[in-house]
């Protein structure tokens, strides 16, 4: 379980977060609705510790939040941050050398992935093509 307590964020006289606490159980998505400014994204930047919060704590199972947790956290700010004029694959293949992971298996294992997340485009499929739910 994800858990915020009375967590807080300032730069400078600007206070981005202030006395924030909620929780997340397992099997619940989290999505930040607001204004410009109300610290949507502060906040998942300390989640995703590109941010240290000012005051208190954010924890998984009770734990800080590790560097293995990050790596199976997923998050989709609206601006998705890829490249438009990549296909699919490029872009997967990208992505998964930044971790390490073995080109062989990307080609391996893409089009199954794509099937089981029915993505209306196939490896070849440019990224800008796509719609934004995919």
């Amino acid at each position: 379980m994800l858990t915020v307590t009375q967590v807080s964020k300032s730069f400078g006289d600007l206070t981005a977060v202030n006395d924030l606490s909620f929780h997340v159980n397992r099997g619940e998505a989290l999505g930040l609705v607001g204004q410009n400014g109300a610290g949507k994204s502060t906040t998942f930047k300390m989640l995703l510790n590109f941010l240290t919060p000012d005051t208190d704590t954010i924890t998984f199972d009770g734990q800080p939040i590790s560097e293995s947790l990050l790596n199976r956290l997923g998050f989709l700010p609206e601006e998705r941050g890829l490249y438009m004029d990549m296909t699919i694959k490029d872009q997967v293949t990208y992505f998964t050398k930044l971790h390490n992971y073995p080109t062989t298996k990307v080609t391996q294992e893409l089009p199954g992935w794509l099937r089981r997340l029915n993505v209306k485009g196939n490896e070849k499929t440019v990224i800008k093509n796509l719609s934004k739910g995919n």
